[in-house]
């Protein structure tokens, strides 16, 4: 699909391509915004056209079409900083959200919520936030799976920042992943869940096409978004907790967090003292981790006992000595063991399976699912992340319940 969309631009013909569409779902798929993001500046003149003349669904994509491609500019001399006075947050009291470092802020008389996700200092560079920020100024998180970002605090003595998400009018009840999978609630809609996972793969494509990785992706960094009178659990998913983001062309340092329960989530070559500089395909086999929770809908992670550590859950499968939590490979060989079981195959079939596989074994060298890498990188340094969520994608998009 990414080629044909490449060749419509080249020809100058997106309102045919638009007309041609089956579904206008199909146009929110990442691959659109990544070739519109690379399109000439003549498509500017036809999204304004189509945002001012055009069908609802035609307005809409457009609008977010555009918003996606000012996010890239450079800020003109008149722009409005990204970075917001301390004191514009006096108003606000923050909730914590269990299992989750970042807070609800609401204040009276004020609608609209705030998540405030905290960066520690250290853990990122002042430019990447500037950055990250303004380029989720207008981000769309029905589309992406990001919250629009309000604004940066910076906190004094230089110890760190703080995100300013919005929450979507009418989604009152925010909830951690984790909080949903500890709960022990029952989760029976695998299209919902199907939705959810979707959604996770979406957020960490536009995380890639932003031109930044995550590092730190686990249920304790993802956000379950609900309405008041909805019955089942949300589907709506949003991914924060971007303590130790970075841009993509960056370096960056060991993480420092050791704990299993964090390794867990992290490819073995970002464990330990001796680890990789990152690389997205590093979020990726953190992406299939989550997606192999979300299939099984059981909690890897437990705090049951007297002293409210954490513990790995029998979900996990693991070993009654635990050994594979202190070898590395030994504990990913398990989940890619895990991803092709049974238990996971009975709850949501063959295909997602396969999926989960592909996430967790993306670095290995003899990834049947990633085949040939020049797959997925082309002249134009189509990066090997977005091509592979892509990927990923579709197959979750071609499972049929």
């Amino acid at each position: 699909m990414a080629g044909k969309l490449k060749l419509v631009f080249l020809k100058d013909a997106f309102e045919e391509t638009i007309a041609e569409l089956e579904s206008w779902q199909r146009l929110y798929e990442p691959s659109w915004f990544y070739w519109i993001k690379l399109a000439s500046p003549a498509v500017d003149k036809t999204l304004n056209n189509a945002i001012e003349a055009g069908p609802l669904a035609v307005s809409n994509f457009s609008l977010a079409a555009r918003n996606f491609r000012r996010a890239f500019k450079e800020p003109g001399p008149g722009s409005q900083s990204v970075f917001i006075a301390k004191e514009g947050l006096n108003d606000y009291t923050g909730t914590a959200i269990p299992f989750h470092l970042a807070t609800v802020a609401t204040a009276v008389g004020v609608t609209q919520r705030l998540i405030v996700d905290v960066v520690a200092s250290g853990a990122v560079q002042t430019k990447d936030v500037r950055d990250f920020a303004r380029r989720l100024r207008q981000s769309d998180p029905f589309i992406s799976g990001l919250l629009s970002c309000k604004g940066v605090v910076r906190h004094a003595n230089n110890a760190g920042f703080s995100l300013l998400f919005r929450v979507p009018e009418g989604y009152t009840i925010v909830r951690s992943l984790r909080q949903l999978l500890l709960s022990g609630q029952p989760h029976d809609s695998l299209s919902d869940r199907l939705e959810m996972a979707k959604q996770l793969a979406n957020a960490v494509c536009y995380i890639h096409m932003y031109g930044f990785v995550h590092k730190n992706i686990r249920p304790e960094t993802i956000l379950s978004l609900g309405k008041t009178d909805e019955g089942s659990i949300p589907s709506t998913l949003c991914l924060v907790g971007f303590q130790v983001i970075r841009n993509v062309d960056g370096r960056t340092c060991p993480a420092t967090d050791q704990g299993w329960e964090t390794n867990l989530y992290r490819h073995p070559l970002r464990q330990g003292n001796n680890v990789d500089y990152f690389v997205m395909q590093h979020d990726i086999y953190s992406l299939g981790v989550c997606l192999l929770e979300i299939g099984m809908w059981e909690k890897f992670v437990t705090y049951d006992g007297p002293d409210g550590a954490a513990r790995p859950s029998k979900a996990l499968g693991l070993a009654r000595d635990g050994l594979e939590l202190h070898n590395a490979s030994e504990l990913k060989d398990h989940l890619v063991a895990l991803s092709c079981s049974s238990a996971l195959r009975a709850k949501v079939g063959t295909k997602y399976s396969k999926v989960v596989e592909m996430c967790l074994t993306c670095l290995d060298e003899d990834n049947m699912y990633f085949g040939d890498n020049r797959e997925f990188q082309d002249e134009d340094g189509v990066s090997v992340g977005v091509r592979f969520i892509e990927k990923v994608i579709g197959v979750i998009n071609d499972i049929s319940i």
